[in-house]
C-alpha cells in the first residue's frame, strides 16, 4: 500500500504527496510491539502501510478484549490529536507492520494548510457520530422505559417535581421550597431513583441539577402529561421569583433559555460588574449561545463580554468582533475604536499578527479624525489620551514581529516625500542649469531626484513612478517619446520577456522540486551530507530560474522539511543551518550565472550595449568569486551550527518514494527540460555560432508556446509584466541619460571627489561595495541597482574597469541583510518557512559573513580580471 492509495491523501498531486512523505516519519514496527495503551495521553497518529494493528479495550474489571484489527491504507489513533482526549483503546502490532507517523505539530499544520485533511478528518468525525448515535438510540429506549416505570412508583407530588426540575433551568432549594413547599431532605431521604436522577448530592447542593441523561426522557414524558401551556406557567412562576429575590443571574439564564435575549442581554449589561468570578463564567458561556448578529449589534453587552474574551477566549470574542464590524452603520465613532482596539488585542493572543496590524491601522486612522472631534467621547480627554496610549503600545507590540519597508505606512514621510519630490520638479523647470548640464539635463536631474525619492518611500508601485517619469521627460521637453521609450525596444527587454515565460514554465512544472530531490538523493542521509545536498540542488539550479524568489521559496521550505525529517525543532540549530545555506545557495548566488536572476540581466542592459558579455564568459568571470563566496560562507555556516546531531535520519528510500510519487516526466516537463537545456547550450557556444543570447531565448520562447507547453494563461498570470514596465522604463533611463550627457558629467564629478579610491581597482571596487551597502538601508531592490550603475559604472569605465565587473559586484552588494527589510531575497526566504526555519538573529550573524565574503571577492579577483584583460 502506498500513500497515493490512502483515502486520506486522495485528491492531492503527486508534487504535494511528494512534499508530504518528506515529512513523514516512517518506521517499521516488529510483531508484538505495543503502540500505546488506554487511557495515555495521545501526541501521534499513524497510517499503515503494511501490517496488521490490532486495538483492544480494558473494562473495568480489566478484561482486554479486541476492538478491531486494522490493515494497509487505514488510520488509528487520530481520535487523541483531533479531541485532545486520553486513548480510549490500546494499540498492538498483529504481525510485522511499516507505519508513517504523524504528530501534533504535524498534524495541525497539515489541516490547517490543506482543505483535503481537513474534510477528510470531518467526514471521519462524521461516521462515528452516525455510528455512535446508532447505539446512542438502541440504549435510549431502554433508558426511557427504566425511567418512566421508576416514575410511576413515586408519589404525584415527587413525580411531578421531578418533571418540573427537567423543564425549568435553573433550580435552587428555595425555589424547590416556594413552589412545592416540600423539605428536600425529608423528600429525598428515603427515595434512592430520586436521589440518583440529580448529578450532584441534593440533600447538600444549593442549586439542583439533573443528571444529563434524565432530562430528555423527563421532558418527554411531562409534554405528554401536563403540555406546553402548564409548563409555561412553570418557568413563568419560577422566573417571577428570582425577580422578586433579586437574582439576576438566574433571571438571565432562564431568559437565555426561552430564548429572550433582549431580556437577557440587557440585564446582563446591567449587573456584569456585580457579579462573583463563578457567576461571570456562567453568565459568559450563557451569553455566548446568543445568536451572533444580535449580540454583535450591543455595544453596551460588548463592553463587558469583548474584555472577559481577550482573557479567555479570545477566538469567540475574534469572531464576534469580526460580526460587529459587519454592521458598523449600528455604532458611533468611539464605538467602532473600542471595537478596533479589541480586535487588535484579540487578533495578536491569537497569533494573526497580519489581521491585528489591519485592526491597529482602522484603530489608528479613526484615532486621528476623532483627535478633531473629540467631544464625541464620554470623558474625551481623558478617555482619547488612553486609547493614544494604547495604540502606540500595541503598535510597538505588532510591528516587532515582522519585517516592513522603511517608512512604509508613515503619514509624515509620504507627505513629505509628495511635497520633496514636487519641490525638485518645479526647480529644475525653474532654476538656471548648474555644473555644465543643459536645460534639458537639469530637468532631467529633477525628475529623477523626484523618482528616488517616491521609490525611497513606496507610496505607489515602482512601475508607476518609473512610468510617470517617462511622462515627465516627453511632456517637460526632455526627450522625444520615441527616446523615452527606447528601453522598450531593447534587445535586453526582448530577453527578460523570454526568460519571465521560461521562468513561468519551470515554476509551473515542478522540474525545480524533481531536480531538487535528485540532488539531496545523491548525498549522505545525516546533517552535513543534507546541508552539502541543498548546496549542489542551489548550484545546479541557480542557471535554470532566473528569480532568486522563486528559487528560495523553493529552497528554504525543502530545507525545512528537510530538517523536520531530521527531527529539528523549528529554528532549532539544525532547522536554521539547512534553511541559511538553502537560502545562500538558492537565493544569493544569482549573480555568478548570467541566467540566476531577472536582475543580472536589467543591470548589465543598463550599463552596456556594446560591450556584450556571453552566457559562458559570464560564468568565466565569475568562477573565482564562486569559490571565494562558497567558501567563506559555508565555513561561518559550519561554525555557527556546529556539533548538530540529528534525531532521525533522512533514507534515500523516503527521497525515492518522493521521486516516485512525482512520476516520469510528463511530456510538458520534458519539453521544457529539453528547450532549457538547449538554451543554455546555445548560449554556451555563442563564440561559435555568433547567435546572441536575445534571439536564443526568443527561439525557446516560441518552442515552448508552439508546443502548447505556454499556453495562454501561464503568459498572462506566470510572466510580471508589471516589472518589465518597471524594467523598459530604467532601460529608457539609462538610454536618455547618455543622450543627456548625464552620464559623463556624473562620472567627472565623482571622479573629481573620488580620486583617492580610484588609484587602485581593488579599493575602487571596495569603495563602491561600502557605498552600496550604504545606499540599500534607504533604497533596496532595483532602484538601487539602477542608481548605483547609472552612477559608478561610467566612472568605473574612465578608470579601466569593465562594465562587468561593476556590474557583478553592484549586483552582489545591493542585497544585503544586515536588517530585514533591506533585502527581498531575504524576506522571502523568512516568509517561505513561515518563520519557522531561522530567526532574525540567527540570520543577522550570517549577513556579516556575507559582507566580508563580498569584500573579499573585490580583492582577491582583481588578478583574475586583469588576467582576463576586464581590469
Amino acid at each position: 500500500m502506498k500513500l497515493t492509495g490512502i483515502d486520506m491523501f486522495k485528491g492531492l498531486s503527486n508534487v504535494e504527496l511528494a512534499k508530504l512523505l518528506g515529512m513523514l516519519d516512517k518506521q517499521q514496527i516488529p510483531a508484538g510491539t505495543r503502540l500505546f495503551h488506554q487511557g495515555e495521553h495521545g501526541d501521534q497518529m499513524f497510517i499503515i502501510e503494511s501490517g496488521t494493528i490490532e486495538l483492544f479495550s480494558k473494562t473495568d474489571d480489566s478484561v482486554r478484549r479486541s476492538l478491531a484489527v486494522l490493515g494497509p491504507g487505514e488510520v488509528f489513533g487520530e481520535m487523541a490529536l483531533l479531541t485532545g482526549e486520553a486513548r480510549s483503546a490500546e494499540a498492538v502490532a498483529a504481525e510485522d507492520a511499516v507505519l508513517h507517523i504523524i504528530d501534533s505539530r504535524m498534524f495541525d499544520r497539515l489541516v490547517a494548510e490543506n482543505a483535503i485533511f481537513s474534510s477528510y478528518f470531518i467526514k471521519l468525525l462524521s461516521q462515528r457520530l452516525i455510528a455512535t448515535n446508532a447505539k446512542l438510540q438502541a440504549s435510549k429506549k431502554t433508558e426511557s422505559e427504566r425511567i418512566a416505570y421508576e416514575l410511576g412508583q413515586l408519589r404525584e407530588l415527587s413525580a411531578r417535581f421531578l418533571q418540573w426540575c427537567a423543564h425549568v433551568p435553573l433550580i435552587s432549594r428555595g425555589l424547590v421550597e416556594h413552589t412545592y413547599g416540600m423539605t428536600m431532605q425529608r423528600e429525598l431521604s428515603d427515595n434512592l431513583f430520586l436521589r440518583e436522577c440529580f448529578q450532584d448530592d441534593p440533600l447538600t447542593s444549593e442549586w439542583l441539577t439533573l443528571a444529563s441523561g434524565i432530562k430528555p426522557v423527563l421532558n418527554d414524558i411531562s409534554k405528554e402529561r401536563y403540555g406546553y401551556e402548564e409548563m409555561a406557567g412553570w418557568l413563568e412562576k419560577a422566573t417571577s421569583w428570582y425577580v422578586s429575590q433579586g437574582n439576576w443571574v438566574a433571571f438571565i439564564m432562564i431568559q437565555a433559555d426561552k430564548g429572550n435575549w433582549p431580556a437577557a442581554l440587557d440585564t446582563y449589561a446591567r449587573i456584569e460588574g456585580e457579579v462573583t468570578d463563578h457567576q461571570r463564567a456562567e453568565l459568559f458561556r450563557t451569553i455566548s449561545r446568543c445568536p451572533r448578529d444580535i449580540l454583535a449589534g450591543n455595544y453596551t453587552v460588548l463592553q463587558t463580554y469583548l474584555p472577559y474574551c481577550e482573557e479567555n477566549a479570545p477566538e469567540i470574542g475574534l469572531a464576534v468582533i469580526e460580526a460587529s464590524l459587519n454592521q458598523p452603520n449600528k455604532f458611533q465613532s468611539h464605538e467602532l475604536l473600542f471595537l478596533y482596539e479589541c480586535g487588535t488585542e484579540l487578533s495578536r493572543r491569537v497569533g494573526r499578527n497580519n489581521q491585528a496590524l489591519d485592526y491597529l491601522k482602522l484603530a489608528d486612522a479613526l484615532a486621528s479624525t476623532l483627535s478633531f472631534n473629540k467631544v464625541e467621547l464620554p470623558d474625551a480627554d481623558r478617555a482619547y489620551g488612553l486609547a493614544k496610549q494604547k495604540l502606540a503600545r500595541k503598535r510597538s507590540e505588532v510591528l516587532v514581529k515582522g519585517a516592513g519597508r522603511l517608512l512604509k505606512g508613515n503619514r509624515a514621510a509620504e507627505a513629505g516625500a509628495v511635497m520633496a519630490a514636487l519641490l525638485c520638479i518645479i526647480l529644475s523647470f525653474l532654476l538656471d542649469p548648474i555644473g555644465g548640464l543643459s536645460e534639458a539635463g537639469m530637468r532631467f536631474i529633477g525628475i529623477a531626484l523626484a523618482a528616488v525619492i517616491m521609490w525611497i518611500v513606496p507610496i505607489m508601485p515602482d512601475y508607476i513612478v518609473a512610468l510617470g517619469m517617462i511622462m515627465l521627460w516627453v511632456l517637460g521637453g526632455v526627450a522625444s517619446p520615441e527616446t523615452a521609450l527606447s528601453g522598450f525596444a531593447s534587445s535586453s527587454w526582448l530577453f527578460m520577456i523570454s526568460i519571465m515565460a521560461i521562468s513561468a514554465v519551470i515554476t509551473k512544472s515542478g522540474i525545480s522540486y524533481r531536480f531538487a530531490l535528485h540532488a539531496l538523493k545523491r548525498f549522505p542521509a545525516h546533517y552535513r551530507g543534507q546541508l552539502w545536498g541543498i548546496i549542489a540542488g542551489g548550484v545546479l539550479l541557480n542557471p535554470l530560474l532566473p528569480s532568486s524568489s522563486a528559487k528560495v521559496s523553493l529552497g528554504v521550505p525543502m530545507a525545512q522539511t528537510l530538517a523536520e525529517s531530521l527531527g529539528f525543532e523549528e529554528r532549532s540549530k539544525g532547522a536554521a543551518g539547512l534553511g541559511l545555506i538553502a537560502m545562500i545557495f538558492f537565493g544569493f548566488t544569482a549573480p555568478f550565472v548570467m541566467t540566476g536572476s531577472y536582475t543580472n540581466i536589467m543591470a548589465y542592459g543598463l550599463a552596456s550595449t556594446e560591450q556584450s558579455v556571453s552566457w559562458l564568459q559570464w560564468l568565466l568571470y565569475a568562477l573565482p568569486g564562486f569559490v571565494i563566496f562558497g567558501t567563506v560562507l559555508i565555513i561561518v555556516l559550519l561554525f555557527m551550527f556546529r556539533k548538530i546531531e540529528p534525531a532521525k535520519v533522512v533514507t534515500s528510500e523516503v527521497l525515492s518514494e518522493q521521486l516516485k510519487l512525482l512520476g516520469p516526466l510528463t511530456k510538458d516537463e520534458r519539453v521544457s527540460v529539453w528547450t532549457i537545456i538547449c538554451c543554455i547550450g546555445l548560449m554556451v557556444l555563442q563564440p561559435l555560432h555568433g547567435i546572441e543570447s536575445t534571439w536564443i531565448m526568443l527561439m525557446g520562447f516560441a518552442v515552448l508556446v508552439i508546443s502548447g507547453v505556454l499556453d495562454k494563461q501561464t503568459i498572462s498570470t506566470g510572466i510580471d509584466w508589471t516589472f518589465l514596465l518597471f524594467l523598459g522604463a530604467a532601460f529608457s533611463f539609462a538610454g536618455v541619460a547618455e543622450q543627456l550627457g548625464i552620464a559623463e558629467l556624473l562620472s567627472s564629478f565623482l571622479g573629481e571627489h573620488m580620486s583617492v579610491f580610484v588609484s587602485t581597482p581593488a579599493l575602487f571596487l571596495v569603495a563602491v561595495i561600502l557605498v552600496s551597502f550604504i545606499v540599500t538601508l534607504v533604497i533596496r531592490d532595483d532602484p538601487a541597482v539602477i542608481l548605483l550603475i547609472t552612477a559608478i559604472v561610467p566612472l568605473g569605465e574612465t578608470v579601466g574597469i569593465h562594465p562587468w565587473v561593476l556590474v557583478f559586484v553592484i549586483l552582489l552588494a545591493t542585497d544585503p541583510f544586515f536588517f530585514a527589510y533591506q533585502s527581498p531575497t531575504y524576506l522571502t526566504a523568512y516568509y517561505s518557512s513561515e518563520g519557522k526555519a531561522f530567526t532574525h538573529r540567527q540570520a543577522g550573524k550570517l549577513a556579516l559573513g556575507y559582507a566580508f565574503a563580498v569584500l573579499l571577492i573585490a580583492v582577491l579577483c582583481v588578478p583574475y580580471w586583469k588576467w582576463l584583460h576586464l581590469i
